[in-house]
């Protein structure tokens, strides 16, 4: 089948999840093409790994604010001609939307040339964008946060019930997607497990381990927002340090809550045991993880974190590292099933600091690392993960 995927980011590549099936999906013998946003200095049209990726304009680049505003009121909307040129062009035989800011455009064009749509919400994303209504940089943005709110649930339901199938990636995210109208049959749960052997093929720098010889890393990776719970992880480490004077909380990422999480630092007295740095490239991750001592991921309970599964739950558990999660469901149940880390309860530093002191034990560490890493080779890995796609794609290639 000639397939086109349609995202809502504009820096694919990277995508992890994105280029994951769209690999394996040229695996199975389907050609791909993804429409996404253009960013400053990327190209119109090129080949990257097999994907034909095609770019649309977004004006005002430069200006984040100005840029979301003409996103979110004109060019979600602009996109529809942008996906019917593209099918029309490459011969398109089925949409696959990548989350819900494209989704309406995508199902227009599906209704107008009889293709079957394939929504993939990566998570609740009207969930997300409210909680990035609390952080510092949209706060005085907050007035209209009710109405885009309201227009996205609109579009989410009217996506759910005209598309072919739902994937999910949390088998909790199953009932809020039936409830805006999808049978359940309908529904695919592809959750967010990592190609383990491409990620343990990743070479590990020993320059970078050396860099933090002698301190006790608590390590997390990913997204500096008001639902990543990192306020939670720093509140935690005056308690830590009582016990583990050499402990250091290493933050990589980027996000519009790194200013608040800085002044926090701040003003709990902890700015020496705490490092910050900027999101690092992919082939990279391996060798932190492995410097790590404890793989942290601290999100609160929110309808966002409820319902979704983090891919970097499952790379530390490739590599035999012990991981701590907050009591959020998702990442609990995998957690507790593969038995490979450690749960405290979310928001709770007091809660944190005793499980971070608890996994001071090498030999606790190890056990669950191993018991992580079976896990993986067992039932957590993406070729597993991956099939239904593939049949689903072989499905309605069989029927086309």
């Amino acid at each position: 089948m000639n397939i086109l995927m349609v995202l809502s980011t504009n820096t694919f590549p990277p995508d992890r999840r994105v280029e994951r099936e769209a690999r394996d999906l040229l695996r199975a013998g389907h050609r791909v093409w993804l429409l996404a946003r253009r960013a400053p200095g990327q190209a119109a049209e090129e080949l990257v790994d097999g994907v034909h990726v095609l770019r649309m304009p977004l004006p005002f680049q430069q200006k984040r604010v100005l840029a979301d505003l003409a996103y979110y009121t004109v060019q979600r909307y602009i996109a529809v001609f942008h996906i019917l040129r593209a099918c029309r062009a490459h011969d398109i035989d089925a949409l696959h939307c990548h989350d819900l800011p494209y989704a309406f455009a995508a199902t227009i064009a599906s209704w107008m040339l009889g293709l079957p749509l394939v929504l993939d919400l990566h998570e609740h994303y009207t969930a997300m964008l409210q909680m990035g209504f609390e952080a510092a940089t949209y706060r005085r943005f907050r007035r209209f946060a009710a109405p885009l709110l309201a227009l996205l649930r609109a579009e989410e339901r009217f996506a759910c019930r005209r598309a072919h199938r739902v994937i999910v990636v949390a088998r909790e995210h199953i009932p809020r997607i039936a409830a805006l109208g999808t049978p359940v049959e309908h529904i695919l749960e592809i959750t967010n497990t990592e190609d383990s052997d491409y990620f343990a093929g990743l070479p590990v720098d020993s320059q970078k381990m050396a860099e933090f010889r002698g301190e006790f890393v608590i390590l997390y990776i990913g997204g500096f927002d008001p639902e990543r719970g990192i306020d939670t992880a720093l509140a935690a480490m005056p308690q830590v340090l009582q016990s583990i004077p050499n402990a250091r909380l290493l933050l990589i990422g980027k996000g519009v809550s790194r200013g608040d999480l800085e002044e926090l630092a701040r003003a709990l007295g902890i700015s020496a045991h705490v490092t910050f740095m900027d999101f690092r490239p992919f082939r990279e991750l391996p060798s932190f993880i492995q410097l790590s001592d404890v793989f942290l991921i601290p999100h609160i309970s929110t309808p966002l974190i409820e319902v979704t599964m983090p891919n970097k739950l499952f790379q530390p558990m490739i590599l035999g590292k012990a991981v701590l999660v907050s009591s959020t469901g998702p990442m609990m149940r995998v957690v507790r099933d593969a038995e490979c880390g450690l749960v405290f309860r979310e928001r709770d530093p007091r809660s944190l600091a005793e499980q971070v002191i608890a996994l001071r034990d090498p030999e606790l560490c190890r056990h669950l690392g191993e018991n992580g890493r079976r896990a993986v080779a067992d039932r957590y890995h993406w070729k597993h993960t991956v099939q239904p796609l593939i049949d689903l794609y072989d499905e309605l290639a069989a029927v086309h």
